[in-house]
């Protein structure tokens, strides 16, 4: 485990073991953030343990208030499995965070089109799937991918047979060259609702997805990761992977839906599976970050120690 400490102008080498929020809130900025109306502390990453929630180092409660969902509709908490992508709105001081909502964010749902690289490779929704574990499931199955966007590739430990239904992605949207198709994610989507996301937002879509033409037709849209269940944004905590872009300071977290305040150097973590903690200040003013590794194992046990400490 690596970890560094922001600052204004560079980053110095951390000495403490374990990954704190900011102990004081920042103000807002004038920017306007990309979605309005976010949660109190937004927490993104991967389920790696029970009792209660333990998600990108951080330790959240659960009570009767916590609402769970994920892009097909209301869950019970049971239904959580481990591995799950999940996004979460969290009240309360880093110390005691309580979950008001549970989203189960899973970048992909769909059938696998092709596995190949000894079962470690797959392709879901027109999307390349890198796995951790060689996949046992067959092409033409359905499949959940839990995991995270690594530009326009899903990383994941491991695939998940999944029940009929629609298919599904949740990522970052961006334009493309054909007229009336959007990316989200990697998959090109069109239908109704679509021509109204904007560019570098996050949107989850439910549809239909066509192998031979490549793209999936939406029947339902929706636009946002975090709809303010506990309160305005004040901290994000977010495990992912960082991606280019043309604005400062070069680069984002693929699939967040959030910029990175301007003046942080990011460069060190260009190639890396990182744990980014910050305020929230219409951009991720990140000021820690934790170099994970991408064995899961390895990566739950880090985590798991940064949630106690």
């Amino acid at each position: 485990m690596t970890e560094k400490l922001f600052t204004r102008r560079m980053m110095l080498a951390g000495t403490t073991a374990g990954l704190l929020l900011p102990g004081r809130v920042l103000g807002q900025s004038a920017e306007t953030p990309v979605e309005g109306g976010i949660g109190g502390t937004g927490i993104v990453g991967l389920l790696t343990e029970f009792g209660s929630l333990i998600v990108s180092g951080n330790y959240v409660r659960t009570d009767d208030q916590t609402r769970f969902s994920d892009g097909f509709g209301p869950l019970g908490e049971s239904d959580l499995r481990l591995g799950d992508s999940l996004t979460i709105e969290a009240a309360g001081p880093a110390s005691d965070l309580v979950a008001r909502r549970v989203h189960v964010t899973h970048p992909l749902v769909g059938v696998l089109q092709a596995v190949s690289g000894g079962g470690r490779k797959a392709r879901v929704n027109g999307v390349n799937v890198r796995l951790q574990k060689p996949s046992g499931l067959r092409p033409g199955q359905r499949v959940i991918v839990p995991g995270l966007w690594q530009g326009q590739t899903v990383v994941a430990d491991a695939l998940r047979s999944a029940p009929a239904g629609p298919d599904l992605v949740s990522g970052d949207v961006a334009r493309t060259s054909e007229f009336n198709v959007m990316r989200v994610g990697g998959t090109k989507v069109r239908g109704r609702g679509v021509g109204s996301l904007t560019p570098g937002s996050f949107a989850t879509i439910l549809g239909q997805f066509d192998q031979a033409s490549g793209v999936m037709l939406a029947s339902g849209v929706i636009s946002g990761r975090f709809f303010g269940a506990a309160g305005p944004l004040k901290r994000l905590s977010v495990e992912g992977y960082l991606e280019p872009v043309r604005t400062a300071p070069g680069y984002r977290i693929a699939g967040l839906g959030h910029s990175f305040q301007r003046n942080l150097n990011l460069d060190a973590y260009r190639n890396e599976r990182v744990l980014f903690n910050g305020a929230y200040t219409g951009k991720f003013a990140a000021k820690r970050a934790v170099i994970l590794p991408e064995e899961a194992a390895s990566r739950a046990r880090i985590l798991g120690r940064l949630a106690r400490s």
